[in-house]
């Protein structure tokens, strides 16, 4: 692989640019299942294509909860949507779009009280579902 894959494999999994020296972990360190979405893009083809393209899908999925929210000033997304790419609620559909469950909630939200549901597919970006969190 060349540098700018690692770079980026290091960029989607939340390492800082100067953080790509791999230590081991301790025994007793959890880990965080990697979602269907990172899954998917780490399996392509062209791996710098597909992390491009999902990390584009967050931010699009994120914005458009937002937007269904009623914007920033009323609304913020949990810090899923905005840390590294690996935590993204996301799954693929049968389509093979991008599926976010973005939840969230007031500015300084301790629980999240709104949960958005948001398919990208491509630049078609579409709210499925936006309303109350569901169990």
């Amino acid at each position: 692989m060349n540098l700018n894959i690692w770079l980026r494999l290091g960029m989607a999994f939340g390492l800082g640019m100067g953080s790509l020296a791999i230590a081991p972990l301790p025994s007793s360190a959890q880990t965080q299942p990697m979602s269907d979405c990172m899954t998917k893009a780490l399996a392509a083809e062209d791996l710098v294509v597909a992390i491009s393209d999902l990390s584009r899908a967050k931010n699009w999925a994120r914005q458009a909860a937002e937007a269904a929210n009623g914007g920033l000033g009323v609304y913020r997304a949990d810090n899923s949507m905005h840390s590294a790419l690996s935590a993204a609620p996301c799954t693929v559909g049968a389509d093979g779009s991008w599926i976010f469950t973005v939840k969230g909630g007031a500015p300084g939200f301790v629980a999240p009280t709104q949960e958005t549901v948001v398919s990208v597919n491509g630049s078609a970006i579409a709210v499925v579902y936006n309303g109350p969190v569901r169990p």
